[in-house]
């Protein structure tokens, strides 16, 4: 809506996108606008959150600021040889067929939650998580994930810092500015940290 999006941004945010997707050939992905769809596979959570982590940083490695929803459950990409072959001939035609209720219910926590950069969890995807590491959970009012090293968690507290002075009182932008640094302070405060072997897009 400001006009600072653009054809190079929009490059920059899907890069690290086709990235994973060529580490991580289990996980599924889709892009559109400025909108990403990752999806695993019961017992892929090391590398559905390698591949999210290494995302997120990519991104804020190029101030590209984002907010997601994370949920377990049912998603469906359909795949069906004989019409993906004939609407590929289509040049003016690009898609994913991809539902299921954990799309909407992640769609749902991100929209619903409060604001900020952050990326919220359902309860039981924070369950899920905490169970395979309970650094990659923040608890709260809505859980978030946490997917930063030590290093990269404190220049983004400071850069975070950094971004309220350019937010007069009041303005929305203020608000998602504070809810921002707000979540990083609690990440720092708690010490919330991922090792720095994710910050990589490594096999696992």
């Amino acid at each position: 809506m400001n006009d600072r999006f653009s054809d190079f941004v929009s490059l920059d945010f899907v890069g690290p996108v086709a990235v994973a997707a060529r580490y991580y050939p289990k996980l599924r992905f889709a892009v559109f606008s400025d909108s990403v769809i990752v999806s695993a596979e019961d017992g892929d959570e090391r590398i559905f959150l390698r591949a999210v982590t290494y995302i997120s940083g990519q991104w804020l490695a190029d101030y590209i600021l984002v907010r997601g929803g994370i949920a377990v459950g049912d998603i469906r990409w359909v795949d069906s040889k004989m019409n993906d072959e004939m609407f590929r001939t289509f040049q003016n035609l690009m898609y994913a067929r991809v539902y299921g209720k954990a799309l909407i219910l992640a769609h749902d926590i991100e929209q619903k939650s409060g604001p900020g950069a952050i990326t919220f969890l359902t309860d039981i995807a924070a369950q899920r998580l905490s169970e395979f590491d309970s650094n990659h959970v923040l608890h709260g009012t809505t859980p978030m994930l946490c997917w930063a090293s030590e290093r990269e968690a404190t220049a983004l507290l400071g850069y975070s810092n950094s971004k309220l002075k350019n937010h007069p009182n009041e303005s929305d932008g203020r608000r998602q500015a504070l809810a921002t640094t707000f979540y990083w302070e609690q990440v720092v405060a708690q010490k919330l940290y991922l090792p720095d072997l994710y910050e990589g897009p490594f096999p696992p």
